[in-house]
């Protein structure tokens, strides 16, 4: 398998952006991205080790793949929010990781009239966006 790796940054991230380009990229990816997100904590965890950090920050990508995946999640909630803003209602997101919240919340940041709110715990934990009163 050959492979090049692309850093570059972000606006929306305040790490680094590492992507993978490669001809084989689903079998980095995976069913679900479970590979690349394996891959990325293993990552994660070997440069803990080697350089003695406690966390190591770096957001892991192939051919672009997460990267169009949170540009998605960031247009389904900001159409999200403008039909909160229509009915004024709150609307509950699915759950989602950690990371996908932040992303969530921050692109929703910049409507004045909009508030988000995180619930539930563990897997199940959610994104709430609602009016703001």
């Amino acid at each position: 398998m050959r492979a090049e790796i692309e850093e570059r940054s972000l606006p929306d991230l305040s790490i680094p952006y590492l992507n993978i380009i490669t001809d084989e990229a689903r079998f980095l990816i995976g069913t679900r991205a479970r590979n690349l997100v394996a891959l990325e904590y293993l990552l994660k965890r070997i440069i803990e080790r080697v350089t003695g950090e406690e966390r190591a920050h770096f957001f892991l990508d192939v051919n672009g793949y997460r990267f169009h995946e949170l540009e998605e999640l960031k247009a389904e909630a900001k159409n999200t929010a403008k039909r909160v803003r229509l009915y004024r209602t709150e609307i509950v997101l699915k759950p989602m990781s950690p990371f996908e919240r932040r992303i969530v919340h921050m692109a929703l940041a910049e409507y004045p009239d909009i508030t988000t709110q995180s619930i539930g715990d563990g897997d199940a934990r959610r994104i709430v966006i609602k009016p703001y009163p």
